[in-house]
């Protein structure tokens, strides 16, 4: 039973490093899925400050099908399940599969792109005009890191960084919390000359809040419990800006009893290897939640997708930060 653990958690991480040397992505995708929410923005190519997605919103709807596809798998640890996902997207007709199957998880794809369009609308309401490299945005490699692959994590690093350094980027504004965590502290402990300053916009949203204020069309009419990303506040110690930020949209914020530096995990650092267990987490999380308020907002994609299952079970609706950044500054129902 060791031995054959071992060996499904060995294939899986040689499959996920070889996805990321051929293709740079960790589902093997080969073409690009991470741009199509930035149709109609019309943000530059060029400049020094860029804003940094990472695709972590975009890979949203291909992640709760891919997990759908592989929930049938051995229990015997499932990081089995994990292995065939990697391996199915990285041929042809896997990609194609998840693709199709993606089509049908419109509604988390509209989530993931109406928060990054309101990230971009926050950001130019308080004179923040990022620039964006489209297709040859990378991803931050953070799964490697996760798993613990650190000599393919450091290469890609390595290759991220070239990239960065080539396009002359000053400055990356990044959108998540594990996208931030990566470029704050990884990159920045083991790559020699790294010189990138890495933002998160709620930082800068929260020193410009008076700013937002004032271009807000309308305030959410509904209480919203806040949910802490692990990774924002254990990790990085980031607790007042989502809070000073909701405040300055009209949001009338409910805390959890478990809040903050103490907040309960949504069950995402798991939901690839062990989907039963993650799901347990995370419906404890959504049912603490939900006692304080049906309305439920996050500020991490990973968050996002593990709380909106229990959407139709639970009776509540999640939010990311960006969503409701959207309608405040677009108005209700835009």
């Amino acid at each position: 039973m060791m031995k054959k653990s071992k060996r499904l958690i060995s294939e899986a991480l040689t499959t996920l490093a070889g996805n990321m040397n051929r293709t740079g992505d960790p589902l093997g995708f080969k073409s690009v899925y991470w741009t199509e929410w930035s149709k109609g923005l019309d943000l530059p190519r060029e400049g020094h400050t860029f804003l940094f997605t990472a695709r972590m919103y975009q890979m949203l709807p291909y992640i709760l099908q891919a997990t759908k596809l592989i929930s049938t798998a051995s229990p015997l640890l499932c990081v089995n399940g994990l292995n065939r996902l990697l391996r199915l997207g990285n041929r042809l007709a896997g990609e194609k599969v998840i693709r199709l199957k993606a089509a049908t998880s419109g509604k988390m794809k509209k989530k993931g792109n109406k928060a990054l369009r309101g990230i971009v609308s926050a950001l130019r309401a308080v004179g923040i005009q990022p620039a964006y490299l489209y297709e040859d945005e990378p991803y931050s490699g953070v799964l490697l890191h996760d798993l613990g692959i650190n000599g393919e994590t450091h290469a890609h690093m390595k290759r991220v960084h070239n990239l960065l350094k080539s396009r002359q980027v000053k400055q990356i504004i990044v959108t998540d919390p594990h996208t931030f965590h990566m470029f704050k502290n990884i990159y920045a402990e083991n790559l020699e000359a790294y010189d990138i300053e890495v933002t998160h916009y709620l930082e800068i949203l929260a020193e410009k809040v008076a700013i937002l204020q004032g271009a807000c069309k309308g305030a959410p009419k509904e209480k919203y419990v806040i949910h802490d990303s692990c990774v924002m506040t254990r990790e990085l110690g980031f607790v007042e800006p989502a809070r000073k930020v909701a405040t300055a949209i009209g949001v009338d914020l409910l805390e959890p009893e478990n809040a903050g530096l103490n907040t309960a995990c949504c069950g995402g650092p798991i939901e690839y290897a062990f989907g039963e267990l993650s799901e347990k987490v995370s419906l404890l999380r959504g049912k603490e939640l939900a006692a304080c308020s049906r309305h439920i907002f996050v500020n991490c994609p990973i968050c996002l997708i593990n709380l909106s299952k229990y959407e139709t079970p639970l009776g509540i609706r999640v939010s990311d930060m960006g969503e409701l950044l959207y309608d405040s500054l677009h108005g209700p129902g835009h």
